[in-house]
């Protein structure tokens, strides 16, 4: 798979020193930051989040009215 990415000069000149120091390749680097990232994201996920991707904002919700989910009155026409 073949991937391209538009890096700011910046990020680029700082990885590339990096990966120098570390005596890897740019898309080496590039690819271990990936491999972390994802491992991460994954370990982070709860499994209730696995079946339900709102699962994260549970209890967020302070307060919710009764007639919540009750027609609107000024669409009651259509």
């Amino acid at each position: 798979m073949s991937v391209t990415l538009d890096i700011p000069p910046n990020i680029l000149e700082n990885a590339s020193k990096y990966d120098a120091s570390e005596g890897i390749s740019l898309d080496a680097l590039i690819a271990r930051l990936l491999e972390s990232t994802a491992k991460e994201l994954l370990q982070t996920t709860l499994p209730d989040e696995k079946k339900n991707p709102l699962g994260r904002f549970r209890g967020t919700v302070l307060y919710m009215a009764d007639d919540f989910n009750a027609p609107l009155e000024d669409f009651k026409e259509y």
